[in-house]
Formats: C-alpha cells, structure tokens, sequence
C-alpha cells in the first residue's frame, strides 16, 4: 500500500526545489548563506543529477555550478518552472521513486523533461525527504 503522507511529502519537496530555482535563477531571493543552505541541506552528500544529455553530476560540482548562476534570468525572461504527471513508483522504510515532469518557460519557449528521482526519509528535513539521485530525460519539443 502506498504510504500517502511520503508521496505528499516528496511532492511538496520536489515543488519547494523547483520554486528555489526558479527565485534562485530569477535573483529573488538573496544570495546568501543561509538561503543557500536550504538546497545544500536537501541534497544527501552522495546525491547525483543525470542531466538529459547523459552527463553525471555529483552533489559537490552541481553546487559549485549553481551558486554563481543567483540573477542569471532578469524577470523580463519570464523564467519560471512547472511540475507536472507527478507519480510516487515506489516507497519502502527507507527509499522513495517517484516521477514527474519538469518544465521551464524562458523568452517565451518551453521545454520539458521527465524525471526519476529517488528520495530517503529523513525526519530532521523539513519535509521528512531528501534528494539522493535524479535521472532526467528530455521531452520532444512540440
């Protein structure tokens, strides 16, 4: 039986990232420590992002990456991401797979991909998940 809070509970995670890097991006919120600490704490120390053109990105390069990127899309941009057809595969005691699209307007145009991530319970984590591997696949363009 599938356990409905952790499926709720990845849900609400995988929206709270994505908002992140949305404000993130958009420079609206404060490059600052602590508000960076929000994603360095959500990633476990062995997490792992595949991205659509097959490169592996461990946690520590992946940050390294994102910290200087605060303010690359100026709000005339129009950046933004939606979550869609999110799916909770599996849960056990410890892990959780689950599904969803992610998709990013910029300039007007907009891209998809479709994404597997895998999450553990942690109960110190705001919402009782954190990101251990994401494997993310592009989506045709329309």
């Amino acid at each position: 039986m599938l356990d409905q809070q952790v499926a709720f509970d990845c849900r609400t995670e995988i929206i709270e990232l994505h908002r992140f890097f949305t404000e993130w991006l958009g420079g609206v919120i404060p490059d600052t420590d602590a508000t960076w600490s929000a994603l360095e704490n959500g990633l476990a120390p062995t997490f792992a992002l595949i991205t659509p053109r097959g490169d592996i990105l461990e946690r520590e390069p992946l940050l390294a990456s994102l910290r200087p990127m605060h303010g690359r899309h100026a709000p005339e941009a129009g950046f933004k991401i939606s979550i869609r057809a999110y799916a909770c595969r599996h849960v056990d005691d410890d892990l959780i797979v689950v599904t969803y699209e992610e998709w990013q307007t910029l300039h007007g145009a907009e891209t998809g991909r479709v994404s597997t991530a895998v999450f553990e319970r942690n109960p110190a984590m705001p919402n009782r998940v954190r990101w251990l591997h994401v494997h993310e696949t592009a989506l045709p363009a329309d």
